[in-house]
C-alpha cells in the first residue's frame, strides 16, 4: 500500500494563492492613479480638456474666409508676426471659440509658404517656364495643365487653406484676374513689365500674379517670382477688409 506525500511547504495551496490575491486587490483598490501633469494644481483624469491641435497660418493677411474653411473642430490657431487679422475674422474666431496667438518669425513663414505655379491657355513651352520657376523658387508646387476655371479654383483653394501664393501663366490674364477676384481668398494682379507687377502686388497685397509669358523673359519671370515670395504683402489695404461681407442694400 503506497503512503501519499507529504504536502510540499514551499509550494502554496489554491487557498493560500487565493487568500494572497484577495489581499493583494484590497490594498489596491482605493488607490487612484492620476496622470503627471506639469503645474501645481493638476486636474484628475476625468477633468482633462482632450488635447488641441494648433493649426499655423502663414499667410500675412488672414480673411474671414480662410477662418470659414478650417477643419471643423479647430479650437486653437497661430499666426505669424504682425500678421493682420480682418476686422470679421478677428469677430468669427471669438464667436467660434478660436484661440489665436503667434508663434513663427517672418523668416521662419516665408521659409514655409507655398508657391503654386500654373499654366492655362498658353501658347509655346509654358509648361517648361513653370517648371524653369519651380526650380528657381523653394517650396513651390506645380499644377497640372487643366482649364483656366478649374486652376483658379485650386489656387483659391490652395491660398484659403495654406496661405499660398501663386503664379498663374495664361495668354488670357485680364479674364483670369477677373475670375481671380471673384474669390474672396485672392487678389490676382496683372502686367505687361516687371515694375508694373511688382507695383500692383504691393498697392494691394495680392497673394496672385497672372503673366502673359509672352511678355516676359523666363529669367524675369523667375526673378518676379523669386521677389514676390520673398516679399511682406504688409497691411491689407482698408477698401480690400470688409469686402466679403454680405451686401445689405435693398436690392439683395
Amino acid at each position: 500500500m503506497t503512503t501519499p506525500a507529504a504536502p510540499n511547504p514551499a509550494i502554496p495551496t489554491p487557498e493560500a494563492i487565493r487568500q494572497i490575491v484577495a489581499e493583494v486587490m484590497r490594498r489596491i483598490s482605493p488607490i487612484s492613479v492620476a496622470p503627471i501633469i506639469s503645474g501645481a494644481n493638476s486636474a484628475p483624469a476625468a477633468s482633462l480638456p482632450a488635447p488641441r491641435s494648433t493649426l499655423t497660418i502663414v499667410e500675412k493677411v488672414v480673411t474671414l474666409h480662410m477662418l470659414e474653411r478650417l477643419p471643423v473642430g479647430t479650437r486653437s490657431i497661430a499666426l505669424v508676426d504682425k500678421a493682420v487679422l480682418t476686422p470679421s475674422a478677428r469677430d468669427y474666431a471669438r464667436d467660434a471659440g478660436i484661440e489665436i496667438t503667434r508663434r513663427q518669425s517672418g523668416a521662419t513663414a516665408s521659409a514655409a509658404r507655398l508657391f503654386v505655379i500654373a499654366h492655362a491657355d498658353c501658347p509655346g513651352d509654358a509648361a517648361g517656364h513653370c517648371a524653369s520657376i519651380a526650380r528657381s523658387v523653394p517650396g513651390s508646387q506645380q499644377l497640372p495643365a487643366s482649364g483656366l476655371v478649374d486652376l483658379i479654383a485650386a489656387i483659391a483653394m490652395h491660398a484659403a487653406r495654406d496661405g499660398a501664393r501663386a503664379v498663374l501663366l495664361t495668354s488670357r490674364p485680364s479674364l483670369a484676374v477677373i475670375l481671380a477676384n471673384r474669390s474672396t481668398s485672392l487678389r490676382a494682379v496683372t502686367s505687361r513689365d516687371v515694375q508694373s507687377l511688382a507695383t500692383a502686388s504691393a498697392q494691394c497685397s495680392a497673394n496672385l500674379l497672372v503673366a502673359n509669358p509672352q511678355d516676359y523673359s523666363l529669367g524675369n519671370l523667375q526673378r518676379v517670382c523669386l521677389d514676390f515670395v520673398k516679399r511682406d504683402l504688409g497691411p491689407l489695404p482698408l477698401e480690400l477688409t470688409d469686402l466679403h461681407k454680405p451686401c445689405t442694400c435693398s436690392g439683395h
